[in-house]
């Protein structure tokens, strides 16, 4: 079995969605972190973190590196059975995409409003435009999870798309806008999804083997 290194900041960020991934598969892999990134960035394939690195058993050099998270996830994703690799798969896939994707924008403004946003007032427009993407996002998404009825995004297995939105949902209802403009669109459809999510063993495993690892990060 082939063993894997996500390389990446010590820091949730861009990483910990493939680290899930890796965990929920329980697979032979370790998260390393950049020592002196200024000498390391140029040996990178696009000068960008995070990198996942692929070896096969025995061997010391990666047999494939892979940058980009995106192409990450989808990458583990489709290895451990949480994205399709298939011709039938196509539309399943694309419905996958179609919720990553509108995860994707609104987890965006939240990186701008929490930590690109310089003065108070940039900070309070950003959070406003995230509060009014994300409640919009939790209606079309709870109205979504109710019409599939299984408490998972597509199908009645936990796929990519569940994962990325249930670690989204996390990430948001830390955000001081949660409480007075998010809670309230949590409708029975993301409640039934978030509580499927937690009863599911694999993902259950990644949260339990994280807290450790979590707890040393900073960001």
């Amino acid at each position: 079995m082939s063993r894997f290194e996500v390389h990446y900041v010590p820091a949730t960020g861009r990483a910990e969605i493939s680290r899930a991934i890796l965990e929920y598969a329980n697979a032979d892999y370790q998260s390393t972190y950049p020592t002196d990134w200024a000498a390391e960035k140029s040996q990178t394939p696009f000068g960008q973190l995070p990198v996942l690195k692929e070896y096969e058993p025995d061997s010391t050099e990666p047999s494939f590196v892979l940058p980009d998270s995106d192409a990450i996830q989808r990458y583990l994703a489709a290895r451990f059975g949480l994205y399709g690799t298939s011709p039938a798969d196509v539309k399943s896939n694309a419905q996958q995409d179609a919720v990553l994707g509108q995860w994707k924008d609104v987890m965006e403004v939240m990186i701008l409003a929490v930590y690109v946003a310089k003065t108070e007032e940039e900070k309070a427009a950003k959070f406003e435009k995230l509060g009014v993407m994300a409640a919009h996002l939790y209606q079309k998404h709870d109205e979504l999870l109710l019409r599939n009825g299984t408490g998972h995004y597509v199908g009645n297995k936990t796929t990519l798309a569940d994962i990325v939105a249930y670690m989204s949902l996390e990430r948001l209802a830390t955000m001081p806008i949660y409480k007075d403009t998010l809670e309230k669109h949590v409708g029975e459809g993301l409640r039934k999804f978030k509580a499927t999510i937690e009863q599911d063993p694999a993902f259950k495993r990644y949260q339990e083997r994280a807290v450790e690892r979590l707890a040393t990060y900073t960001l």
